[in-house]
């Protein structure tokens, strides 16, 4: 018998340009009950923001919106929480990181273009090590790249290609048992696995009898369970701690409460869905991107519908 493990909870999300709502939602933290939601937007619109929010829907607050300036954001890309409890924002535009407190304060930014070992070109995925260093997947230099809380080069590994050990877009980033390191490999449609020295220990291509179509983030929960969106394909893939297949999980939303609210006030919006015939499609996730948990939970950035789908975890099993 094949369980999910996962009984869905709720969602949170409605499409919107500023304040409550989402646009774009390409990555997640979750931190002490409040989920930090960063919107990407398509970068002509210039909605990007960071998003704190409660589990139970209430919007706090926002910030790295739009701009070149200290705090601000263009396209950004992935966030990340440090020892310190600063979060750390990758911007592929800017080609910057920039560091805020919890209640979105700027503290500091640092970043310079290029292909040095020092230097980076459009930054995707980031997330820090037990020592609080900070792995960076330097997307068109097709490497990951190690520094220090303050910016200092420390070391790297990857080139690009398609044999073991290289990339093609790379994007995604997560750690694991023993700190491996597992790389959503997104041009070779693979997620790649690496000691916490850089070292290639195995890919993953495959689950089941399909195979990956543009892996685009990687999760590790506490138990050591692995979440791949598979962007390509609209889907969440999910191994267990020996990275066996387990099940591919393709969304299963309800209206958030903040849908609910706008359809209340606006219910001819509610026919118009009714009559488009699209409600069984509207549940499915449209670009899965970022995925958090905590003990309880599952969160995952569903970004074209402009929402986070919510589970719940029980036992997963095989």
């Amino acid at each position: 018998m094949v369980s999910t493990g996962l009984n869905y909870s709720h969602t949170i999300g409605i499409a919107s340009f500023e304040g409550r709502g989402f646009m774009n939602p390409i990555d997640i933290k979750y931190h002490d009950g409040i989920l930090y939601v960063l919107s990407r937007s398509n970068g002509s619109n210039k909605n990007n923001r960071i998003s704190a929010v409660t589990l139970d829907s209430e919007h706090k607050f926002e910030f790295a919106n739009w701009g070149e300036e200290n705090g601000k954001s263009i396209l950004p890309t992935s966030i990340a929480f440090d020892k310190n409890n600063l979060l750390y924002l990758s911007d592929e535009h800017l080609n910057r990181i920039s560091v805020f407190d919890l209640e979105g304060n700027f503290k500091k930014s640092w970043g310079e273009l290029g292909s040095e070992e020092n230097q980076i070109n459009r930054p995707s995925g980031i997330v820090f090590n037990n020592e609080n260093e900070l792995f960076v997947v330097d997307h068109i230099n097709s490497k990951i790249k190690k520094f220090d809380s303050n910016g200092n080069f420390i070391s790297s590994f990857g080139s690009f290609g398609t044999t073991e050990g290289q990339f093609n877009y790379p994007w995604g980033i997560t750690l694991g048992k023993n700190e491996n390191i597992y790389i959503a490999d997104w041009r070779n449609n693979r997620v790649q696995k690496f000691d916490k020295d850089g070292n290639f220990i195995n890919s993953i291509k495959n689950y089941g009898e399909k195979a990956f179509n543009r892996p685009s983030s990687v999760h590790i929960d506490e138990k050591g369970y692995l979440f791949v969106s598979n962007w390509g394909d609209d889907s969440v893939v999910i191994f267990d701690d020996k990275e066996n297949f387990i099940y591919e999980l393709m969304g299963d939303a309800t209206l958030s409460k903040w849908c609910k609210e706008f359809l209340e006030v606006n219910p001819e919006q509610s026919s118009w869905r009714e009559n488009a015939g699209l409600l069984d499609e509207e549940k499915k996730f449209w670009k899965p991107t970022g995925i958090e948990s905590n003990e309880d939970l599952i969160f995952i950035a569903d970004a074209c519908r402009h929402r986070v789908q919510i589970y719940q975890k029980w036992n997963l099993r095989i």
